[in-house]
């Protein structure tokens, strides 16, 4: 059974490095895996007990121990480290995950900004692709402890119940062996009610509209995968409590050795059908349980996998019990905490690091630390023993300092931004914008502090523009924010651009709306920049846009972009007509100069794809990569210095 929790960290990390793209499947597999250890450990506790009962003190602080320090270890250095690497907008994102990470809440945290109840923006890695967040793991890591504290309790009950009507009287240890047996099906039986309860959650609420973060994040609805594990771990002790360990050992040499390869294979490959089904179509995967259904055949694995030591063990229980995914599993959680943040620091120093680089040398390193840390530190606090005034306040002074730098670390760059030397640039527009910050702030020379004020998806109008299709990244899969929350973002753009000019006191802005280039439906048309009424709209929004630079940021020059000739969502001749309207607002406006991006990018009708150093410039069809940042930031960063120094009504 470690083996199979080693093949469900793997699948986590794979998916972290964009090389894998089924989804949240790795996730199902992490929880159900938890489900099946935690209820395999108790009740074999409570099996060995000379009373018959749970050592459930014992278990809480042995998890404490092992969970507790490497995650405050991971946050507080995450956070550190932050503050140097991160723009304003990253570093404040993540110090609010840490805090949701602390108290175990990162699934409803994500859920909460993806479905705009916390802040207007959203998730800052919503629409970020090949940003990998460091902290991107907490929801799954918070869906682990919520069911691994909240999950002993119910077994518990689940077991005095139990005990209570299969036989053994008061709980004592005297009871037959038909009394035992009683107990143990029992016990598999209300596990199987309880998940088959909550294996209905989700196909309900999707019946009932549920959002696509909901099935994905919520807590009620993958509690399903949870139990899954459980009930298959109450079932492996229930046969064994019959007598299942007690077959010869010649019989158990013949019997055991093909029948568990068959199932083995067939589960698998129905796990495969499922991954390519959460590939292909990963709403429909969402929406019809498929997350329920790939814990399920994670719980039958289990079963197989997990029969007691054999002199002739079958093909699949001797491939899944030794070598790499045996380590793996033991390193499950230093490596579920660790890799991403190894990754984000392997992202900063090799901008163009490929996917199966990620893997083989991030999943190393974070092998490495991993080993190191639990073995050299949290393998000695768990021999030691822990005073509680002590340990209590030595928590509460650690949990206080991640909460406080959480709080305070997008004020104190903020406050950094508006009282430091250097020039500050505000970016303003959609994504395409927040990648232009991203050029300028990560990859230039340093010589100007940059705000990130993009929001994903906006424009001047109070709609959304059409989606480019977005590379996934992250194990979060990087489900996007949802189109209410988006809607309401861009409706009110106008008094987030005077919030941010107004905290952010910029020296310059820069501004890019090439979203709105695209062609876009209006009632029962489609309307393009082509046509005369989408022209007369936009320029009365242009003009509006220009009024609040004017008043709020009266004699900075703004850097207004215009959009490439050639993209891979917006047709040639929208993109010119869209560009005419930007050339006639520099004209129209004294404080706007032109940002000429398409002269930048293209050049004849014909847009770089590669960068001078043969890499991807975008990961799609509109976003730039790393190495694509890194070559337009020294572009970038002299149109700059030109608006700031001349009046020169062209920037390119």
């Amino acid at each position: 059974m470690t083996g199979v929790c080693g093949l469900a960290v793997f699948a986590v990390m794979l998916q972290s490095t964009g090389g894998f793209r089924a989804e949240l499947l790795g996730a199902d597999m992490v929880l159900a895996v938890g489900g099946y250890l935690t209820t395999r450990t108790l009740l074999d506790a409570a099996w060995s007990h000379p009373d018959v009962r749970m050592p459930l003190g014992a278990w809480y602080r042995d998890h404490f121990k092992q969970r507790v320090p490497l995650l405050l270890f991971t946050l507080a250095v995450t956070l550190g480290l932050a503050v140097a690497l991160s723009p304003p907008a990253q570093a404040g994102h993540l110090g609010m995950a840490a805090i949701a990470g602390l108290a175990h809440l990162g699934n409803w945290f994500d859920l909460a900004l993806r479905t705009g109840f916390v802040g207007s923006d959203g998730d800052w890695y919503a629409d970020r692709p090949g940003q990998i967040d460091p902290l991107g793991l907490l929801w799954l890591l918070g869906l682990f402890e919520q069911f691994a504290l909240v999950w002993p309790v119910l077994l518990v009950g689940i077991w005095w119940v139990a005990g209570r009507f299969g036989g053994r009287s008061g709980g004592t240890s005297d009871a037959g062996p038909s009394a035992t047996e009683r107990m143990a099906w029992l016990t598999v039986t209300l596990c199987l009610l309880l998940a088959g309860v909550a294996c209905l959650v989700g196909p309900m609420r999707a019946m009932a509209g549920a959002d696509l973060t909901e099935l994905a994040l919520g807590t009620h609805v993958r509690a399903a995968e949870w139990l899954l594990g459980a009930c298959a771990a109450a079932l492996v002790v229930a046969v064994r409590a019959r007598g299942g360990d007690e077959l010869p050992a010649d019989s158990r040499g013949t019997r055991g050795s093909w029948w568990p390869t068959v199932a083995g294979v067939i589960v698998l490959a129905a796990l495969v059908i499922n991954a390519m089904f959460a590939t292909a179509r990963p709403a429909d995967w969402l929406r019809a349980a498929g997350p329920t259904l790939a814990a399920g055949c994670v719980a039958l694995l289990l079963v197989i996998v997990d029969r007691p030591a054999q002199p002739r063990p079958g093909s699949l229980q001797w491939l899944l019990g030794q070598g790499g995914p045996v380590e793996l599993g033991r390193m499950a959680y230093p490596l579920l905490v660790l890799h991403l943040p190894v990754f984000w620091l392997l992202g900063h120093a090799v901008a163009q690091a490929r996917s199966y680089a990620l893997l083989v040398v991030g999943g190393a390193l974070a092998w490495l630390v991993g080993l190191l840390l639990q073995d050299g530190v949290v393998g000695r606090l768990r021999a030691r023993r822990w005073w509680v005034g002590r340990t209590a306040s030595t928590l509460v002074a650690a949990y206080a300092a991640i909460a406080a730098g959480g709080f305070w670390l997008p004020a104190v760059v903020d406050g950094q931004l508006r009282t430091g030397k250097a020039p500050v640039a505000l970016v303003l527009g959609g994504s395409f914008a927040g990648d232009l910050a991203s050029a300028l702030g990560g990859h230039g020379s340093g010589r100007y502090s940059v705000v990130d004020g993009s929001l994903p998806g906006c424009g001047l109008f109070s709609v959304p523009s059409p989606a480019a299709p977005h590379a996934r990244v992250t194990a979060d899969a990087q489900l996007p924010v949802s189109a209410p929350a988006r809607s309401a973002g861009c409706v009110d753009w106008e008094r987030q651009w005077r919030s941010m000019i107004d905290k952010s006191r910029p020296d310059i802005l820069v501004v890019d709306l090439s979203g709105d280039a695209a062609a876009r439906p209006d009632h029962a048309t489609v309307v393009s920049p082509c046509d005369v009424a989408y022209r007369h709209d936009y320029r009365e929004r242009l003009a509006a846009a220009a009024r609040i630079w004017a008043q709020a940021a009266p004699g900075r020059p703004v850097l207004l972009a215009d959009t490439r000739s050639v993209t891979g969502d917006t047709d040639p001749q929208s993109s010119r007509c869209y560009n005419a309207l930007i050339v006639e607002a520099v004209a129209r406006y004294p404080q706007v100069l032109l940002l000429d991006v398409d002269a930048a990018l293209c050049t004849a009708g014909q847009c770089w794809t590669r960068t001078a150093s043969g890499h991807p410039f975008y990961f799609d069809a509109v976003h730039l990569t790393p190495s694509g940042m890194h070559d337009l930031a020294p572009w970038l960063e002299s149109a700059v210095n030109r608006a700031l120094g001349s009046d020169q009504a062209v920037i390119g």
